[in-house]
Parts: structure tokens; sequence; C-alpha cells
């Protein structure tokens, strides 16, 4: 015979089951009054359930963060390395980039040229960094921040007005960084200048760029 409740083997003549403690044709009632309760299995906590979703949160973050950063353009980093890019490929058009829109458009307008024309006045934007003379040289621009420091609404505020007097301009800036980066210059694969760099950069509409004028090179 076997137990009706955790189907144990039971022998011939035994009232209770020796695992549970179930009365053999009886009930839970009789085997109380016995002193016999039947053992009930307990559930253990779903520990590898909730690890499972705790790592499954993380990665969903993570990934978010990437998302993020990359839809954003990496972050204030982005358009000095973009500016570094744009000087060594001599590409007026992507130094151009690493500042906004409005400010590209003031320049332009104020240059009293257009489209490529315009752009290959920064061509040779490497030419404010050094007086090395690079025409017609195979060289190389490498950017290293060094510092960065994140600047208050007061700050924010000169920007703002810089920018207004000097390209008639308004920004609508949330987030601006005071920079130190130096600027290294290869020759034929051998150092030519190196350039200490200031500048700030600033976020506008969830994008990070230059704020032209405030490149100050040392």
């Amino acid at each position: 015979m076997f137990c009706k409740n955790c189907g144990s083997p039971i022998a011939d003549g035994i009232k209770f089951c020796p695992q549970c403690g179930t009365a053999v044709g009886g009930n839970d009632s009789a085997a109380a009054a016995a002193g016999h309760y039947p053992v009930q299995n307990k559930k253990r906590p779903p520990y590898l359930a909730v690890g499972v979703l705790v790592v499954l949160a993380a990665l969903a973050i993570t990934i978010v963060i990437l998302l993020v950063r990359f839809i954003f353009g990496g972050g204030y980093k982005k358009p000095i390395q973009t500016l570094a890019e744009g000087m060594e490929q001599e590409d007026g058009e992507k130094v151009l980039s690493a500042f906004s829109k409005k400010t590209v458009d003031a320049l332009e307008d104020s240059s009293g040229m257009d489209g490529r024309d315009f752009e290959r006045e920064y061509d040779s934007f490497i030419a404010v960094f050094t007086d090395e003379d690079l025409e017609g040289e195979d060289f190389k621009v490498e950017c290293k921040i060094e510092d960065s420091e994140k600047l208050n609404k007061d700050d924010i505020k000169d920007i703002r007005d810089d920018l207004k007097e000097s390209l008639g301009i308004r920004e609508d800036i949330s987030d601006a960084r005071e920079v130190d980066a130096v600027f290294t210059i290869y020759v034929d694969d051998s150092e030519e200048d190196t350039i200490d760099v200031s500048m700030d950069v600033i976020k506008v509409d969830g994008k990070w760029y230059i704020s032209y004028g405030s490149i100050d090179v040392g």
C-alpha cells in the first residue's frame, strides 16, 4: 500500500504514514488527534529567477545608456574629436560640423560666400592652431582631453551673451563645459608640434558643439 498524501510505501498494519504522518485509510483530523501532522512541502524562494531578472535589468540599463550616447553624439568630447579629424583631413565641411548650425549659418552669411566656396575657407583651419607650414605635407592630428570642468548657469549666460554679440545668434544652451586639450601634429610620423588648447563646449538641442570664439590656443 502507498500513502495517499506523499506516495511513500506503507507496510500492512501501519495506521500512519512514517514519512508524512497521514492516517492510513483515515483523515488528517485523526492523524492530528494522534499527534501526527502531514508534512507540507515548502516552496523555496525563487532566488534564481530574481537573480536573472536583476541581470536582465542591468543589461537593459546599459544598453539604454549606450544608445543615448550614440544618438546624442558621444558626449562633449565628440565635437573636439571631429574638429581634429576635420583639420587632419583638411575638410572644411567636417571642421564646421563641430559647431552648431546657427553658428555655421551666421559665419556663412558674414563671409559673403556660400556652399563649397565657404567650406573651402575652413579646409586649412589647422593654421589657427600652429604656425608650422603644412602645405603639401602628409600630417596627422591627435587630440587628448587633459581636463574638463562643468560650467554653471552664470557661465552659460556669458557664453550666450558672447555668441549674441559676436555672431548675432541666440543659442538654447542646456549644458556647457570648459575643456583643456592637447593637439599634437605629426608629419611623416614624426612629432612636429604640440599645442595646448582651451575651449568651451555647449549642448544645444541634445548635441554637443564647440562654442565658436572660445578656442584659446596657448
